[in-house]
């Protein structure tokens, strides 16, 4: 969206696509993408705006619904803090539960000697990228284990790019996300991968029938019930078909208990 935005869609975007794809690490390409675009703040602004204009179908519905459920929800993104903790924020994810990259601003830059104006700080340009996990493909499992530290419990990861797909080793259950892109890797590795634009789906797998009954009668019951008739028409594919025959084996006996 930044690259459209400032005009250079085809060159940032055939990195981009590479790095997605695993094609290439991503560490290759960052620095290359934001120097061919230097942002501004405002600029930034703007994306977070364009991220409220595609949200994904159901992304908010299911972040309340888990929060709901006592879930913990975090963002892993190799985006741009500035517009990706913006929008996290506008989802109902915690400020402090949300990972991007961190960027430096030129403050000499536009009009720097009302540097304490919001308008000339919207101005300022990109200076330098904070090199870190989330700037290399492997590094989102660090992420995680940070994230996590001693606490219990099951962890959960849904991604569309390879730098998803290296979290494997370190969740529980890994879903591919494939509505908006789906890319071959990912389907062909993810332990489930969803197909179907909505994320609803991630309601059944996390929360399971305990989930779906403690969602009855709220108003978070039909996103969940939404979520399970997806998975149940295949939209959602299993790898393991021993996993796949007892989903949908509870999941009818929970709808059929319903009616």
């Amino acid at each position: 969206e930044l690259a459209k935005l400032k005009g250079k869609e085809g060159r940032v975007g055939l990195l981009t696509d590479k790095a997605m794809n695993g094609d290439l690490d991503l560490s290759e390409v960052y620095g290359k993408r934001l120097r061919a675009i230097r942002p501004t703040r405002g600029q930034l602004k703007a994306i977070e705006e364009r991220y409220v204009e595609t949200e994904v179908e159901d992304a908010s519905e299911v972040i309340a619904a888990l929060h709901f459920l006592g879930k913990r929800v975090f963002i892993i993104s190799g985006g741009l803090i500035d517009a990706v903790r913006g929008f996290g924020r506008r989802l109902g994810v915690a400020p402090e539960h949300i990972r991007a990259v961190e960027l430096e601003y030129n403050e000499l830059s536009g009009e720097w000697w009302r540097y304490n104006e919001p308008q000339a700080q919207q101005q300022q340009t990109y200076l330098e990228y904070v090199e870190g996990p989330l700037t290399i493909s492997s590094g989102k499992p660090e992420i995680i284990q940070q994230l996590s530290g001693d606490s219990s419990g099951r962890r959960f990861m849904i991604g569309d790019g390879s730098s998803d797909l290296a979290t494997r080793n370190v969740v529980d259950l890994f879903v591919g996300y494939g509505g908006v892109v789906s890319r071959e890797k990912v389907r062909n590795e993810s332990q489930v991968f969803i197909e179907t634009l909505s994320l609803a789906p991630v309601l059944p797998l996390t929360a399971g029938v305990s989930g779906y009954h403690k969602v009855r009668g709220t108003e978070h019951e039909a996103v969940f019930e939404k979520g399970i008739h997806l998975a149940l028409t295949n939209e959602v594919l299993f790898k393991d078909e021993e996993q796949h025959r007892v989903f949908v084996s509870i999941f009818e006996s929970a709808l059929q208990e319903n009616k």
